[in-house]
């Protein structure tokens, strides 16, 4: 072999050994930083960090081998739920970073991405990958540029959107729930960071879907929850509800997150009720189509590992949220007096048989032991 094509042949073999190296002992441990917008267990939030951590796994990126992970919680939905106090919590979140010097951040939902990823726009030092964004990512980049398009975002930052898949959801539960379909759909939603990505998004995905009627109504407190919960009771033209109010504040300064919403709403509703998330069934929501949040979390991860191996994160698409699950809650179905078609329980991701009320006084803590997917 001449000299020339054997050196050509050598920086070929180095080139495809260059990841293993990388991944290798000799190299110090990447540095993951996790900023979650709710509290340590929430049902939303760690689905997403697990998935993410589990894609970086399967890419050989191994915690406590050759990587160093730190998580931030800023508990946004019960605890720091004013606009000062989720400012205060990304500023802490962000000196965390400055001390951590991180090479990656995941940051996850709304406020973790109002407060933490805007901040981080456009540094050289650290990548930037959002999971569960509500808020439309152009919405975003009007506040700082970061997106030249969502196909190639250009900068440091990319991710994954969390489409709810609404119009899909909705034809779940026309299938599920007899005469909705010449019937109206109510989302609830309230004025949360979320909530605010929340309404838009209804809009956009259901903007071509006349059949049911739907319509969202936004509350602001916990009184105008209940109070509208009642008056759609009332309602004989509305056979179903989207509830989305997840934080709510209450006239004697309390606040009440999603474990206390939905205890009460179950007690309370006469409406089947479509559930967000796959572990609100479990709660004891009726169910029907809901985000995948695993799912969502192992894409984000998916991204982190193809950027620590060399991609930069502006190369790598901002997507949409890879799928959904279509999930039942078969005791909330009886007391409602709905048979649910076979076919749709056999199609179905999972179909539960009881619940796990009451909620109220717990956190609305994620448990991977019973998780159906």
């Amino acid at each position: 072999m001449r000299r020339r094509e054997f050196i050509a042949t050598l920086g070929a073999a180095a080139a495809m050994l260059a990841p293993v190296a990388a991944l290798g002992q000799s190299q110090p441990p990447k540095r993951i930083y996790i900023v979650q917008s709710y509290e340590k267990g929430h049902v939303c939030g760690e689905p997403q960090a697990e998935g993410e951590l589990a894609s970086l796994a399967k890419a050989g990126w191994v915690v406590g081998k050759n990587l160093t992970v730190a998580t931030y919680y800023m508990d946004t939905y019960r605890t720091n739920t004013s606009p000062e106090a989720i400012r205060g919590e990304g500023e802490k979140a962000l000196a965390e970073i400055a001390a951590f010097k991180p090479d990656l951040v995941f940051a996850n939902d709304d406020a973790a991405d109002s407060q933490v990823m805007m901040a981080l726009v456009g540094r050289t030092d650290i990548s930037v990958v959002v999971s569960g964004m509500n808020g439309q990512p152009e919405m975003y980049n009007e506040r700082k540029h970061f997106l030249d398009s969502r196909a190639r975002p250009g900068s440091n930052v990319t991710g994954v959107y969390e489409k709810l898949y609404a119009a899909q959801a909705v034809k779940v539960m026309v299938q599920a729930i007899p005469g909705l379909g010449q019937a109206k759909v109510v989302m609830i939603t309230d004025y949360s960071p979320t909530g605010n990505g929340l309404t838009k998004q209804f809009e956009l995905e259901l903007k071509d879907v006349t059949q049911p009627r739907w319509e969202v109504r936004r509350v602001k407190n916990w009184d105008e929850y209940t109070a509208l919960i009642q008056e759609l009771n009332d309602d004989p033209t509305v056979k179903a509800i989207y509830p989305v109010a997840l934080t709510l504040p209450t006239a004697d300064g309390k606040r009440y997150a999603a474990a206390h919403i939905y205890d009460w709403t179950l007690a309370h509703s006469k409406k089947p009720e479509m559930a967000i998330n796959y572990f609100f069934a479990r709660m004891g929501l009726f169910g029907g189509a809901g985000v995948n949040f695993g799912a969502m979390g192992r894409l984000a991860g998916e991204k982190a590992a193809k950027i620590l191996a060399g991609t930069k994160a502006g190369d790598l698409p901002f997507e949409d949220a890879p799928a959904y699950a279509i999930v039942f809650n078969l005791k909330r179905a009886r007391d409602l007096g709905i048979d649910v078609p076979v076919s749709l329980l056999t199609a179905a991701d999972a179909v539960y048989k009881d619940d796990l009320l009451p909620l109220e006084g717990r956190p609305l803590l994620y448990d991977p032991q019973i998780k159906s997917f």
